[in-house]
């Protein structure tokens, strides 16, 4: 690790609480489902949905809530009630507007930081929610950087890297998600630290690139990085 000179941090689940409220969203709806009497997987086919949305919606509360709608109008045979509708887009509005929550020690870990190497937000999803989310973390006052994107696969990060001119031998990503935080960086020869969370988005778990047992490593809080990175 002596070669680091820029860590990239991802944002939601790493920096601040985000996969818990989508949670607490999702059973609401799989209990609306319920009383239309909806016996099949509800999980599962608003998850199906979700991901057939990506392409089109991309991440975030948005594509989520309209997944949600479309998977309850076929769900419930064409009979969800406008009230209920109008119950799902309520929901999304207050993802939109959940306060921050901030991960533990992570201001004090990134003062740390921030006076030894460049650091770089980089997330993914809705351009304007993600960039309210920073605002309101005040965290870019410790930072260099913030990139969001639309996809963090190897393509993204080797064009991130290349218009920020950093190599990727001297990168280190941290964040929670090995598909978009971990292999993709270790595909292009940079470094990464595996910080997981307690609840992760499934389609976190579901791997475009070659799964790798080593090249990484992983720590149990944000707040051991700084030790970790002086030795």
């Amino acid at each position: 690790m002596s070669t680091i000179s820029t860590i990239g941090f991802d944002a939601d689940d790493t920096l601040w609480e985000s996969e818990i409220y989508f949670a607490e969203t999702e059973e609401k709806f799989l209990s609306l489902m319920q009383s239309y009497g909806v016996e099949v997987d509800v999980h599962n086919h608003l998850y199906g949905t979700e991901k057939r949305n990506l392409n089109r919606f991309g991440y975030g509360v948005k594509s989520f809530t309209l997944s949600m709608i479309e998977s309850a109008h076929y769900l419930t045979r064409g009979t969800l009630r406008s009230d209920d509708t109008l119950q799902i887009v309520q929901w999304g509005k207050e993802l939109m507007n959940h306060p921050l929550k901030l991960l533990d020690g992570v201001k004090e870990t990134l003062q740390i930081l921030d006076k030894q190497f460049c650091l770089l937000i980089i997330t993914k999803g809705d351009l304007f929610h993600q960039q309210q989310k920073i605002t309101d973390s005040g965290l870019e006052v410790h930072t260099d950087g913030v990139e969001i994107l639309q996809e963090k696969d190897s393509d993204a990060y080797r064009k991130l890297l290349s218009k920020r001119d950093i190599e990727p031998e001297s990168f280190l990503m941290v964040g929670n998600s090995l598909r978009s935080d971990i292999l993709p960086v270790i595909n292009i020869g940079g470094h990464a630290i595996h910080i997981p969370h307690e609840v992760t988005w499934q389609y976190e778990n579901e791997f475009n690139e070659v799964k790798v047992e080593d090249g990484y490593s992983v720590l149990h809080s944000i707040t051991d990085l700084p030790t970790f990175l002086s030795r």
